[in-house]
């Protein structure tokens, strides 16, 4: 598992959504993994604190790493035995922990206090995603997590504004740095061609001369795909040649779909599900909307202006940072449906 290396050894500690489902922190360690080691910076591997799911491989994050050559040490090749987790850093070669999410921030913090003579004298990086304090238990979580972000060497925020509010808190300016992510390389300056948006509507079912809407993205509240549901019911009766695509899965799938009942949306509404064929998905659509209560920087706006596809959003996080709303897209106001 562990191949001689000259180079620094990062152990990227990260607990996924659930085995199969990823957000923007887990397909950035995706996508910078290897570029890091191509690049000689160092060489990367994965402590993944979820059980994989070999049974879908190719949404199973543990392959999906694993295809891109970078190690996985995954929860159930653990041992919970006190020796064998404080000489885990020695064993790996490790030289500097980088943690992204609240979990992982948490094992790390435990580590540390069980095992200072292993854990405790690694240098220690965290990147912060973002913060959902929608409810009293996500509020709660959150100020834990700023507790352990105490203690690392350094902070990565995604924006200006998060890197702001650690500053407000009292972190030190120097080890605070924003490194915002980047585009996919599908969607690095990508239009889709006529052939390739009439492959991907046939996929989906979708009428060629539609007008596509898409929202994108993790069914959580705080995406308030609630609220995009009831600007399609709006919209349906003012262009009726409008489709709208819900994209990806989670725990609010079963609500959305009897509110999408209820307001009447039926057959010009479709639920993709957790999908991987983002390409096609982008290759169907005229417009990409954005509906969160809260964001860091949405990979999914990332990827829409890449391929120069129009994006209506809520002006929350650090979106504003990138969006000046009438030049290269429009910002609302978080929570307004009009």
């Amino acid at each position: 598992m562990k191949p001689p290396t000259t180079k620094p050894r990062a152990l990227q500690a990260i607990r996924t959504v659930d085995s199969r489902q990823t957000g923007g922190p887990e397909e950035l360690l995706l996508a910078s993994s290897p570029i890091m080691r191509e690049r000689g910076q160092f060489e990367p591997v994965i402590l993944l604190l979820r059980k994989p799911n070999p049974a879908d491989p190719e949404r199973d994050f543990n392959e999906r790493a694993r295809k891109r050559r970078i190690p996985v040490l995954a929860l159930p090749q653990m041992r919970w035995r006190p020796r064998w987790l404080s000489t885990l850093p020695r064993r790996m070669e490790v030289t500097l922990v980088h943690v992204h999410g609240q979990r992982a921030n948490y094992f790390i913090w435990l580590m540390r206090r069980l095992f200072p003579r292993t854990w405790g004298r690694l240098p220690l990086v965290a990147t912060v995603h973002g913060w959902v304090q929608d409810n009293f238990v996500r509020k709660v979580v959150t100020r834990l997590e700023l507790l352990t972000l105490r203690e690392c060497d350094h902070i990565i925020t995604v924006s200006e504004l998060q890197k702001s509010t650690l500053l407000d808190m009292g972190f030190s300016p120097n080890k605070v740095s924003v490194v915002r992510p980047g585009i996919p390389d599908f969607a690095v300056g990508h239009k889709a061609t006529p052939e390739e948006r009439h492959s991907a509507r046939a996929r989906w079912g979708i009428p060629q001369d539609a007008y596509v809407i898409a929202a994108i993205g993790r069914l959580s509240t705080e995406k308030r795909f609630d609220l995009y549901l009831q600007v399609c019911a709006v919209l349906a009766e003012r262009l009726p040649e409008a489709v709208f695509l819900l994209v990806g899965g989670g725990k609010q799938e079963a609500n959305l779909k009897e509110q999408a009942s209820t307001l009447g949306l039926g057959e010009c509404l479709i639920f993709t599900g957790l999908t991987r064929e983002m390409p096609s998905v982008y290759a169907s659509t005229d417009l990409v909307m954005i509906t969160s209560d809260t964001e860091g920087i949405p990979h999914v706006l990332l990827e829409a202006m890449g391929q120069g596809i129009p994006v209506v959003s809520t002006a929350v996080g650090g979106i504003p940072e990138l969006v000046t709303s009438g030049e290269n897209g429009l910002l609302v106001p978080a929570g307004n449906p009009d």
